[in-house]
């Protein structure tokens, strides 16, 4: 099964970000449900990290293929933990997963999340229920539409959990 985060914009808001630094960032969230084995009908993502109240859970929408939402006012820094969690008709969990993101303003970071099938959730369906999902998160001192971006497999995030474009576009595996 393969599931793909296909797009994230950032662009700055009100408030300060953990170092001072005006504006936050906004996260866009676009995840493909091609070959989903457990119906999945709702999802709601969090981010969350040591220097500020987690944030969420968001409700995300689920339609026409995709997960999709905005996570608004997550502030700049390092570690950020973003998790997601899908759910059946019936409201119970059926994946969910988290990775780790470094957010800074004008930069892009890509990061892999697993999404793990709930057995008990789930039950009666083959294979081991993994969803892949790329993740972009970009930051921007303007505003900026990233559209939408067919992942498919042109984007390869590595077998790391975590990567970290830091402040300048790039990978830095660290």
């Amino acid at each position: 099964m393969g599931f793909a985060l296909l797009g994230a914009a950032c662009q700055p808001g009100e408030g300060t970000g953990p170092d001072g630094e005006l504006g936050e960032e906004s996260v866009k969230l676009r995840i493909s449900l091609q070959g989903d084995a457990c119906g999945v009908v709702s999802a709601d993502a969090t981010v969350s990290a040591s220097d500020f109240p987690p944030i969420g859970p968001k409700a995300l929408s689920v339609g026409n293929g995709y997960i999709e939402g905005i996570i608004n006012n997550v502030p700049r820094g390092e570690e950020r933990s973003v998790s997601v969690q899908a759910y059946n008709a019936a409201g119970r969990a059926v994946y969910a997963g988290a990775s780790f993101v470094d957010v800074y303003a004008g930069s892009v970071a890509y990061t892999r999340i697993l999404l793990k099938r709930n057995p008990y959730a789930c039950p009666g369906t083959e294979g081991t229920g993994e969803i892949y999902i790329i993740g972009v998160l970009e930051g921007s001192t303007g505003e900026v539409d990233a559209g939408t971006v067919d992942a498919g497999s042109a984007f390869d995030a590595g077998p790391g959990p975590r990567w970290d474009a830091g402040p300048v576009l790039g990978w830095d595996a660290g």
